[in-house]
């Protein structure tokens, strides 16, 4: 595993729906070069997760993504700008 700053970081993230609690207090650091898999049963949270990192559902979390990275992926680009705008309004 890499020393390197991860592109990727999230801390303290907590996903809920109604009183199902999806995620709690997850950390997660992603390092270039990297390759992750996110693997669990079928409603264990990993679409969730995903969505959670692009600003598809609202985070209660701190992230962190690599400038670099939103270059390379437009998609993952325009997800974060949209999740920006909505949450500073």
């Amino acid at each position: 595993m890499s020393d390197a700053e991860p592109i990727i970081r999230i801390r303290g993230l907590r996903n809920q729906f109604g009183e199902q609690v999806v995620h709690e207090s997850l950390d997660l650091d992603v390092r270039r070069g990297e390759i992750l898999g996110v693997v669990g049963g079928s409603g264990s949270g990993k679409s969730v997760l995903l969505r959670s990192i692009v600003g598809l559902l609202p985070m209660c979390a701190t992230a962190v993504i690599e400038p670099a990275l939103l270059e390379r992926f437009p998609k993952l680009r325009a997800a974060v700008d949209r999740f920006l705008t909505r949450n500073n309004d």
